[in-house]
């Protein structure tokens, strides 16, 4: 969240993070000339159905390190290096369960061992050791290619390092997360330093600097033409990540502090693909209630309750529709998590009530650090049963937080972890009722009193044995977020999806949380970043993520605050929030003018939640993301690698935000070619997928594109909250592609419950041949009475100008055109689509 309260500017201003230079460990490895080179002992191997075993050695030492290689379900190896005498910490954490090995078939020759399942073959050499990756027969990565390997066995160096080259590939994505570009930058060659992945508080960070900030994803993607291959470096400890992109290959060095060498394979072929199967491994992301893709208010802080009580009500007098005011520390008793500050809010409950009197909900921040007081419950319990993180001599860890003195939960202890989660109930969470949800800030950790506001290395947790903070840092704010899920199931005693927001996070996180990009700055560059860190989430699993709307640290002008709203409305999590010291920007408080501005972007949002939450819902059901960067849908356009100032919401919407102070034009790239058709419906144009387009803009442009061939279902009626939407007909958006053809998807459930999983839900399928529009259903065993689909409107962009009516039944029903005939729309229809009658308009 932010620094010292009354020193933060200045320390924002002062603080420094290391760089791989300030790291001995990472700058001996960087700068270090030449190798001991490791082989395989091809007399001390084994290997069965599943699992292939060897043991290697270098010329440096005299002990030796385990090789296991093992195919994993969906085309993906698994390769590991451990130390079979001392054993190094692997992190089962991020994943989803134990990953399902398949059949190998092994064959041994005197210098090389192939192991090979389905379509993929893992070749190793045995000396020097080298491991070449081959899909469908074509290499598409080698580990150890530069003979770079680091890995010293015993317990004094326990730095690891391994090199990868993927041939055919010229550029890179992942490893998030860093406020720069989403496609990676050459490092080594490129004169940078590498990539830093160390959780840490980093508030009003720099953007285009290769720093650490709150997550750390170690995934990396190496994309071409011709395909895509990825490493999923599963490793805890501070790692940094050199790469080197060329005409005809990339490289990338993964530097870790200490840890396994654990590493997935994603074999691909194709982008998408690559992601889905790093998402097959740590999860995928579930549904989140409607409310929490509404628009989000909140600010550091609300300090009284008359004064939140006062935002809900001018939100709703200033018509501008929100679905959550968020509390920030000051609600709390001395800052002390899971207490009320009663003399600022004098009844909690009573204010809650008026708030779900109103349809919204209720978000409270709960950091990860306790005041050190006898007589605060918190602290008693956890400092009698020793659920505190420690000192390497036993001792509570203790330093600087919010309440003062504090000390931070020990999440990765099993049996503390369980203890936390009961902290959410509603007897041990007091006067707290159902419309109340969590924000998890601060667990980095971020501590006030050291370098880099973050805890030494040597700490230690407990999980029956003794584990250092060195090696499993930067999944604290994953088992902290795990924890607090787990406390919100039991809460809702199963009924209610938890929503939860983080600001730290690791691989695997997305099963339990929301993120953003964090403490940002109130400047266009912190506007323009928000767009490739975002997708940068996007493809490791953890799509839903925003920026702080309006930006956290600073004072803004009107046209940043506009264009800021205008923007964060197409990204998933939409959260407005700032910073104590700064001016109050509750859209009300602005010139009418700007109100409208605001109310028309909120309005955007609000009328595409349906295809936000169908997206939502596919994403739990296949991995694929919200957000997309264009590269995803059109991998061999190598026009498309490096753009991030434009993304794809699903596959049918392209959105180009604003984002240069007084730009009066844009310039748009339209993928697809020829026959790719996008439509501007704002100003009834239709254009070819055939590269750059200029456009221009006022304070009221938004550019959207619809794909042609898309089918997009909207809710119309401006509303206060996605709860007052809920019963509301839809308008059916048809984009017709160059074959008169679309389709598209609308999925409709309760919006909170788990009944989704019971088959409680229609998903329906759109389509048309531009003389019709058919509903039917894609899972036809799954039924949600509630849950019709109520037709008020269609709008069909790209038919023909001869339709003079349309049929349902033995009803008619008249059209009206738009503009130059760009469209001709129905309206009026009130029609409830039953799946055994009236699944097929005509139009005639």
């Amino acid at each position: 969240m932010r620094g010292v309260i009354f020193l933060f500017l200045a320390i924002t201003a002062v603080q420094s993070w290391n760089t791989c230079v300030d790291e001995p460990f990472c700058d001996a490895i960087r700068n270090q000339e030449t190798f001991s080179t490791f082989y395989l002992d091809s007399s001390l191997l084994s290997y069965d159905s599943s699992t292939f075993e060897a043991t290697i050695s270098n010329d440096d030492s005299d002990n030796v390190l385990t090789l296991t290689i093992s195919a994993i379900e969906g085309n993906i190896f698994r390769v590991t290096i451990d130390d079979p005498l001392n054993p190094r910490q692997a992190v089962p954490q991020a994943l989803d369960g134990e990953p399902t090995q398949v059949e190998i078939e092994v064959t041994l020759s005197d210098d090389n061992v192939q192991i090979a399942a389905g379509d993929s073959v893992a070749s190793v050499q045995l000396s020097p050791l080298r491991i070449s990756i081959y899909k469908e027969d074509k290499l598409i990565l080698i580990i150890n290619d530069q003979n770079k390997m680091v890995y010293t066995p015993g317990n004094d160096d326990l730095a690891v390092a391994l090199d990868f080259t993927f041939p055919s590939a010229t550029t890179a994505y992942g490893i998030p997360l860093h406020a720069d570009s989403f496609e990676l930058r050459s490092t080594g060659l490129g004169g940078l330093d590498p990539y830093r992945l160390y959780n840490v508080d980093h508030c009003c960070y720099v953007n285009y600097i290769q720093d650490s900030l709150y997550g750390a994803h170690p995934v990396f993607y190496a994309h071409g033409t011709e395909g895509t291959a990825a490493v999923f470096w599963l490793n805890a400890a501070q790692t940094f990540v050199d790469i080197n992109k060329g005409e005809d290959q990339v490289q990338s060095y993964f530097i870790s502090e200490s840890g396994i060498v654990d590493i997935f394979v994603l074999t691909g072929p194709t982008f998408s693909t690559a992601i889905s199967q790093y998402i097959s491994l740590t999860g995928k992301a579930p549904l989140p209630q409607a409310f929490a893709l509404g628009y989000h208010q909140s600010r550091w802080s609300y300090l009284t309750q008359d004064d939140a009580e006062e935002v809900v009500q001018e939100l709703d007098n200033g018509d501008f529709p929100f679905d959550a005011i968020w509390f920030d520390v000051d609600y709390m008793d001395e800052k002390r998590s899971f207490t009320w500050n009663y003399s600022a809010f004098p009844d909690p409950v009573g204010m809650q009530e008026y708030i779900n009197s109103t349809g919204r909900k209720v978000i409270l921040i709960i950091d990860p650090h306790y005041k050190v007081e006898e007589g605060y419950y918190v602290y008693d319990v956890a400092a009698a049963n020793g659920y505190f993180v420690k000192y390497a001599n036993g001792s509570d860890f203790q330093a600087e937080g919010w309440p003062e003195l504090s000390s931070w939960w020990d999440f990765i202890d099993p049996e503390a972890a369980e203890y936390y989660s009961t902290l959410y109930s509603m007897e041990s969470f007091a006067n707290t009722t159902d419309i109340v949800y969590v924000w998890n800030d601060m667990n980095e950790p971020e501590i006030f009193d050291g370098f880099e506001r973050s805890w030494t290395r040597s700490l230690v947790y407990h999980t029956g044995a003794t584990i250092p903070n060195t090696d499993v840092h930067n999944i604290y704010g994953l088992c902290q977020v795990r924890s607090t899920y787990n406390g919100f199931l039991a809460r809702y005693e199963n009924k209610k999806r938890p929503f939860l927001l983080s600001r730290s996070h690791f691989s695997g996180s997305q099963r339990y949380t929301a993120t953003w990009t964090g403490d940002n700055n109130s400047t266009w560059d912190h506007l323009q970043i928000s767009y490739p860190m975002c997708l940068s989430m996007s493809v490791v699993g953890m799509s839903f993520c925003g920026a702080d709307v309006g930006g956290f640290a600073g004072n803004l002008t009107d046209e940043l605050y506009q264009r800021w709203y205008q923007a964060g409305a197409w990204l998933p999590f939409f959260r407005a929030h700032t910073n104590q010291y700064y001016e109050r920007r509750e859209p009300y408080l602005y010139a009418e003018d700007v109100q409208v501005r605001i109310r028309n972007a909120l309005r955007q949002r609000y009328s595409h939640l349906p295809l936000w939450y169908t997206l939502f819902y596919e994403q739990e059901r296949s991995g694929e993301p919200v957000v997309r960067p264009l590269v995803y849908h059109y991998p061999t356009d190598a026009n498309t690698f490096s753009i991030d100032e434009a993304f794809l919401v699903g596959s049918d919407v392209l959105v180009q935000p604003v984002s240069e102070e007084g730009a009066e034009t844009v310039s748009i790239y339209l993928p697809g070619g020829e026959d790719e058709l996008w439509y501007d419906i704002d100003n009834n144009e239709v254009h070819s997928g055939t590269g750059y387009i200029t456009v221009d803009v006022t304070l009221d442009s938004v550019p959207v594109y619809y794909r042609g061939g898309s089918i997009i279902s909207r809710k119309d009626t401006p509303r206060s909250s996605s709860v007052a939407m809920t019963s509301d007909p839809y308008t059916i958006y048809v984009f017709l592609n160059s074959n008169s053809e679309a389709s598209g998807t609308l999925y409709i459930d309760d919006y909170e419950s788990f009944e989704y999983r019971n088959s409680v839900y229609n998903y329906y399928r759109l389509e048309s041949t531009g003389s019709d529009l058919t509903v039917s259903k894609i899972d036809e065993d799954a039924d949600y009475p509630d849950g019709a689909l109520v037709i008020e409107s269609i709008v069909v962009y790209g038919g023909s100008a001869d339709v003079k009516g349309a049929r349902v039944g033995d009803n008619t029903y008249s059209v009206t055109y738009g503009k130059d005939n760009a469209y001709f729309r129905i309206d009026n229809l009130n029609l409830i689509v039953n799946m055994n009658q009236n699944s097929r308009i005509n139009f005639v």
